[in-house]
């Protein structure tokens, strides 16, 4: 997706930009699918491939043409599927409208700016049935603290975004919400440019989260640190590599690193390091007692994921001893070790494999059905 917001945050003509808002069962794409469509048929993103990848790049075309944006409900079995080129089965829906230099760049270079400035945000768009006349109020850019760049113009659709931005956010899932407005603000609405009918009967906002990476600090340079760190880049951590030997903590020793740290002094990097809710620590060290110091300091932090490389055995006399220092016993309960999904790894690279399972079950998939949405009634 990032090609795509770029892409929209210096175009210099118009594009279509196709959104997945809604998907059930078995999909072919990431539920955060999108695709900008240019007049001369150039494609940046993907929604799916296949058959429903060309009817998407048709869509994109009349909406280009016409400027009335668009809702394709596509379904298709198994069979279907692999009859046309795609892996899966399911049903989704896409939103498909007309973007320009004017309001197109404005909101994703906002949306660039905030994940550079490590900072979050919600994109909230109205699912439209006809080509609004005031696009400064059909897409409203909601920032984690609660400030909003641009506004609908109606107070109760702003304020019922703002009742989701936390959950979306901690989620990093999509939500459509259905709104019923009162006959005051469906007038108001309709002066957006929405059909009367479609502001008399209801409307959509599709809310999607924008979060810096998530940062992996990796403490211990040694070989299993240099594969999670090599495996984390990949699924997009920002990494960074802290020990207490230069020549373990080094850009020519991992190349995949945004950053490494010297730090012989642990407590004193701790008391330093922005940690918040999109931080991961892995103590991955080359003795017992530096994990301890990790683990020790990690735990009195409001990282979301802790995980240590050793055994059971480890892990039950190391906590005898944290908890008698800082105590904080239900905090180590949450810690992952030993640490990875135990598929019997026996070297770096496997366990490696096993630890990067595990950071994006917490990251992605403790909180939904597999690949499945579903839009909230409000």
């Amino acid at each position: 997706m990032e090609d795509v917001i770029n892409e929209a945050a210096t175009m210099d003509g118009p594009r279509a930009l196709a959104s997945l808002v809604d998907s059930s069962g078995s999909i072919p794409m990431s539920e955060r699918a999108k695709m900008l469509v240019a007049e001369g048929g150039q494609v940046t993103g993907t929604i799916g491939g296949g058959c429903l990848e060309a009817e998407i790049i048709n869509c994109g075309r009349d909406v280009l043409a016409s400027g009335r944006p668009h809702v394709t409900e596509y379904t298709m079995t198994e069979q279907q599927a692999g009859e046309s080129g795609l892996n899966c089965g399911g049903t989704v829906r896409i939103y498909t409208e007309r973007i320009d230099e004017v309001s197109g760049p404005p909101v994703f270079q906002r949306i660039i700016k905030a994940k550079a400035d490590r900072s979050s945000c919600v994109l909230a768009t109205i699912i439209a049935e006809s080509e609004p006349t005031d696009y400064s109020r059909s897409r409203v850019l909601y920032y984690s603290d609660g400030t909003s760049s641009g506004s609908f113009g109606n107070t109760h659709f702003d304020d019922l975004v703002r009742t989701h931005i936390a959950t979306v956010l901690i989620e990093e899932e999509a939500l459509v919400v259905r709104v019923q407005p009162s006959a005051h603000e469906a007038v108001g609405m309709a002066a957006i440019g929405l059909a009367a009918t479609s502001a008399a009967s209801g409307v959509e906002l599709f809310l999607e989260p924008f979060v810096p990476p998530p940062v992996l600090y990796i403490f211990g340079g040694g070989h299993v640190g240099a594969q999670i760190c090599r495996l984390a880049k990949t699924v997009g951590f920002y990494v960074v590599i802290v020990d207490d030997r230069p020549a373990f903590a080094n850009l020519d020793r991992h190349q995949d690193a945004d950053e490494c740290i010297v730090a012989p002094d642990i407590p004193q990097l701790f008391s330093t390091l922005p940690l918040d809710a999109q931080c991961y620590i892995v103590a991955a060290s080359r003795g017992h007692q530096l994990d301890e110091v990790v683990i020790r300091e990690a735990v009195q932090k409001p990282a979301r994921y802790i995980g240590m490389l050793g055994s059971e055995r480890k892990k039950i006399i190391m906590w005898k001893r944290i908890e008698a220092e800082v105590g904080g016993r239900e905090r180590l309960e949450q810690v992952h070790a030993p640490i990875g999904f135990n598929i019997g790894a026996d070297n770096p690279e496997e366990i490696a494999v096993s630890v990067l399972a595990e950071l994006i079950d917490v990251r992605r998939g403790q909180k939904r059905k597999w690949k499945t949405k579903k839009p909230r009634t409000n």
